[in-house]
């Protein structure tokens, strides 16, 4: 009897200390990333712990494979794809000209398994009174769906903030386009 009881007990705890996705409502959301934004509407927040692709946190409204926006923090000489602490994947220089981050950016999502990855419309934006980039990103995911996307971030001597929005391109990016740019201009740094 008092076997079970045991057991039971373990799995509970087990499940307490289990991370899960959380809904999201409306407001200010404060990222692991070390910024906030606002939301419109509910996401549904999937911590770093269960992002096995890149570091940091995402937000989705219809499922990662549907929409996902990437919340991240990059410090400088490390990748933001996860990897082998010596594997050759892009890691962010911050030295690196605004070009070059792109550039490692769309190396980055290529290493996950998007192709044919390219940014477009790169231009400067000011984030919550600081000198970022944002750009258009368009590409293909693995299986060959037509994807799109938005990013921007905001370098510093020793870190890069980001925000990546990609989705299919049919319905799914133009349904959540118009709120994530809301979004990223909504970027409120410490």
């Amino acid at each position: 009897m008092i076997r079970p009881v045991l057991i039971a007990a373990a799995v509970c705890m087990m499940a307490a200390c289990t991370v899960t996705p959380q809904a999201v409502p409306p407001g200010p959301v404060a990222s692991t990333a070390g910024f906030e934004v606002t939301l419109k509407e509910a996401w549904s927040r999937w911590p770093d712990e269960l992002n096995m692709a890149t570091r940091g946190e995402m937000l989705t409204k219809d499922g990662m494979l549907l929409n996902r926006l990437h919340l991240a923090k990059v410090k400088a000489d490390e990748p933001w794809v996860r990897a082998a602490k010596n594997a050759d994947v892009p890691r962010f220089r911050a030295a690196a000209s605004e070009i070059e981050t792109v550039d490692f950016i769309v190396a980055s999502l290529k290493r996950i398994g998007y192709s044919e990855m390219e940014a477009s419309s790169i231009r400067p934006e000011t984030l919550d009174g600081q000198a970022g980039v944002r750009f258009e990103l368009n590409g293909k995911w693995e299986n060959g769906l037509d994807v799109r996307g938005d990013a921007a971030f905001i370098p510093s001597k020793d870190e890069l903030k980001l925000v990546v929005f990609l989705a299919p391109e049919l319905h799914y990016y133009e349904a959540s386009s118009a709120e994530v740019a809301g979004i990223i201009g909504s970027v409120n740094l410490p």
